[in-house]
């Protein structure tokens, strides 16, 4: 069999395209809203009454006032999100299912099963949080730095003649004697 660009396009599964919808007040005012309650985008534009991701985020791209509350909503969103975990993270009401024993009694039991799904959906908030707004829910690093710099820098005998020259030049072209003795170098320097 061939392969060309016909055969494997008249093969390929044919995929629904949302519809181009015009930028709209009211749908982006819902979308928004939805948005703010903690509903996540593709949650919203999985409802046949909304546009698809593209479109909305080609409103961001076009429109600098829905940009703008785009980007507001996406705020409210992870604020909500942060209520959220204290809601899962207090709801016990599941915790425990009444099971039935082998002598036919019935026993409490933990779910080991809905704690794990409530711990999976704190910590996929707290992740989501971490990376939308990692400044306030990001893991703050602190560098520490310790310890020394040491310089040394030693010249010649020759050098430190040579800018003594270069000084006593100086002072000579600017008319100041010097006076006094002078007392033996040290080499501590």
């Amino acid at each position: 069999m061939d392969v060309t660009p016909e055969t494997i396009e008249a093969k390929a599964p044919v995929m629904p395209r949302a519809p181009q919808v015009r930028y709209s007040e009211v749908v982006a005012d819902i979308i928004l809203g939805r948005m703010a309650e903690g509903e996540s985008l593709n949650s919203i534009c999985r409802d046949k009454a909304m546009p698809g991701r593209a479109t909305v985020y080609r409103w961001a791209g076009k429109n600098p006032s829905f940009s703008d509350k785009f980007a507001q909503a996406r705020e409210a969103m992870v604020e909500r999100w942060a209520d959220e975990i204290v809601e899962i993270a207090d709801d016990g009401t599941t915790d425990y299912i009444t099971k039935i024993g082998r002598n036919g009694r019935e026993y409490e039991a933990v779910d080991q099963e809905h704690i794990q799904r409530s711990r999976l959906r704190v910590d996929t908030r707290k992740w989501l949080m971490s990376k939308l707004k990692p400044g306030k829910y990001g893991d703050h690093v602190e560098i520490q730095h310790s310890g020394e710099v040491e310089h040394r820098h030693s010249i010649s005998d020759r050098e430190k003649v040579r800018r003594l020259a270069y000084f006593l030049l100086e002072d000579q072209a600017a008319g100041q004697i010097i006076d006094g003795e002078a007392e033996p170098a040290s080499d501590s320097e």
